[in-house]
């Protein structure tokens, strides 16, 4: 530990809550925006990205409560950064989609 009480852990965990939350409504917005050029497909984007932002919100707000504990209870994966990636990957696709359906 390195003496801060955990409080880099529980800011760390606070901007994985706000990505995960600015994924989540960047990709409702984008489907509002594209939804009468793509139609059902505009929909993927909200749709992969609104479970996965959540678990990352869950994960993240999990390691929050857990950062005033002097041991952690155990190590952070990869599994956080790869979600949050296939999410904005599903987000991408469909704004690429409704650019190219001009």
């Amino acid at each position: 530990m390195n003496g801060d009480g955990g409080v880099s852990r529980e800011r760390t965990a606070l901007a994985w809550q706000r990505t995960a939350l600015a994924l989540v409504a960047g990709s409702a917005v984008l489907t509002r925006l594209t939804f009468e050029r793509l139609g059902l497909l505009a929909l993927l984007s909200v749709g992969v990205a609104a479970p996965l932002g959540l678990w990352v919100f869950l994960e993240s707000r999990r390691h929050r409560l857990e950062a005033g504990h002097a041991v952690r209870t155990r190590t952070r994966s990869a599994a956080a950064p790869l979600v949050l990636t296939l999410a904005t990957s599903a987000v991408a696709i469909v704004e690429i989609a409704a650019l190219l359906a001009r």
